[in-house]
């Protein structure tokens, strides 16, 4: 692709022309140039834009991201030219990009879509002031003997948040809650963790709940699959809907047995009892029980008329068996949930043979309310090692005439390992909720990916000097060495697939 993009004197972007051209393989691909532009669009903010993208098809295999499709490539291409820009103003690589960050009443792409929520400013800022930016970017340039010291600065985003989808639970006459899920499980088990939104909802005891998962014969919901930074935000509304449903149901069986309207009653401590006079109330388990003898919607003999017919036949076999909390995820969607994160990152560059260290990285993220923090610190790291082998490890290779693949094993196109990391890296969340979500959550799994990758090329460039930019990735050694020589490159520009 090409991009051109122009600034005023203070550093505002007022003007970016983005083309993008997409090897899609020998099938339709993903629509990557599309996500390019919205990236652009979103995370800059440009006074005027122009966007235009054509997809190819190619004689070689089908083309998808392994993570974060579209925004994660343009993290990469753009986040360095915007580094360049600063240089060339005179501007703190910092703050051109705070000058051009969204905020929540920002629209963004071709029709000026709205934000529920963006805090990629704060992550910036609070980043800055935990990795000690202002401290650490005087390092620049120090050499020890063939070694320069590199300081950059990344960005990230993807949206984090579909709605729409069903949530389901039932209660047993054991008091068990069951909390069913149609979600997978990537290694993040966040399948898990939006469950717990049914739990907090009915102020459950975790341990007596159940995630039945994994296997449609549990009876399983209308849920969105594991991707696009989107599980989290979407499965702790349906979680939440379906609670919620359970809790008006409890208080009408309550109304029923007890006397009074519904609103007079409240839950806590797995009971549901009468404001009033606590002393007057059902235990989860009877009013489950009062659910099966009650049947219609209590109990799952009938069900909402808008949930996926999928969810339809969960329900149909569960009847019978408890108080049944059924619903559509139709609360509120104001705008794109949006998910970003902002990389820091130090590096230590040998200039005879191209090759680095990673001295120090530290990642803030705006992911709304955090749900598991031992469990998005993780998620921040492994998405880090992602993003270092997309900026400089992982390429693709193939036969120009005959499509066949010229790197075949891990030695010739490696992921990122142990050896390649960080020895230190740190992590930290924003924390502003997200109004469109219940409570206030985010997805953030794909941004910790372009952060990290951005800012390590960044940082390579530092250490260069910040005269030269190699505007593809990977970048190798080779490259390195050659930029550093004067020497030509062995691709050309727009090439793929070389060596």
């Amino acid at each position: 692709g090409r991009i051109k993009l122009g600034f005023r004197a203070d550093g505002r972007l007022l003007a970016a022309d983005l083309y993008v051209v997409q090897d899609n393989g020998s099938e339709s691909g993903f629509f990557d140039y599309r996500s390019a532009g919205d990236f652009v669009s979103l995370m800059y903010q440009p006074v005027a834009m122009r966007h235009r993208g054509v997809p190819v098809k190619t004689n070689t295999p089908w083309r998808r991201a392994q993570r974060g499709p579209g925004p994660n490539q343009m993290a990469v291409t753009v986040e360095p030219l915007m580094d360049k820009a600063a240089r060339a103003l005179g501007i703190d690589r910092l703050r051109i990009r705070t000058i051009n960050n969204p905020d929540n009443k920002s629209k963004w792409g071709g029709e000026r879509t709205s934000i529920s929520s963006i805090y990629i400013r704060d992550a910036l800022e609070q980043g800055a002031e935990e990795f000690k930016w202002n401290e650490k970017k005087k390092m620049s340039g120090q050499r020890n003997g063939n070694k320069v010291i590199g300081v950059g600065v990344g960005q990230g985003h993807h949206p984090g948040g579909f709605n729409g989808f069903d949530g389901l639970v039932s209660i047993t006459p054991d008091g068990i809650l069951h909390i069913h899920s149609g979600v997978g499980n990537l290694g993040t088990y966040s399948y898990s963790s939006t469950s717990r939104t049914a739990a907090e909802v009915l102020d459950y005891d975790w341990s007596r709940c159940v995630i039945e998962r994994g296997d449609s014969r549990k009876q399983l919901p209308w849920n969105i699959g594991q991707f696009g930074s989107k599980t989290s935000n979407t499965m702790s509304r349906t979680n939440y809907v379906a609670a919620m449903d359970a809790v008006n149901k409890l208080m009408e069986i309550a109304a029923m047995d007890l006397g009074g309207a519904p609103d007079d009653y409240d839950i806590g401590g797995e009971k549901v009892f009468l404001k009033s006079n606590p002393e007057k109330f059902l235990t989860y388990a009877r009013a489950a029980q009062r659910a099966i003898e009650l049947g219609g919607k209590y109990d799952g003999h009938e069900s909402p008329d808008d949930i996926n017919p999928i969810t339809r036949n969960a329900v149909e076999g569960l009847k019978g068996s408890g108080l049944i909390g059924v619903a559509k995820d139709n609360l509120k969607k104001t705008g794109l949930a949006a998910a970003t994160a902002a990389g820091f990152m130090v590096i230590e560059l040998d200039v005879e043979t191209g090759d680095f260290d990673i001295l120090d990285y530290h990642a803030v993220v705006d992911c709304g309310t955090v749900v598991h923090p031992m469990g998005l610190e993780t998620q921040i790291k492994g998405g880090a090692a992602m993003g270092i082998g997309l900026a400089t490890l992982e390429r693709l290779v193939y036969d120009p005439q005959n499509g066949l693949p010229a790197n075949v094993g891990l030695d010739q196109a490696k992921p990122a390992s142990y050896l390649d990391m960080p020895a230190v890296m740190t992590t930290g969340a924003v924390g502003k909720t997200d109004p469109d979500n219940p409570h206030g959550i985010k997805g953030i799994g794909e941004p910790v990916m372009g952060c990290a990758g951005a800012a390590l090329l960044s940082a390579i460039a530092d250490a260069m000097g910040g005269n030269h930019y190699f505007k593809r990735t990977p970048v190798t050694p080779d490259m390195i060495v050659n930029a550093l020589a004067g020497q030509p490159q062995s691709h050309k520009p727009l090439d793929t697939n070389t060596q």
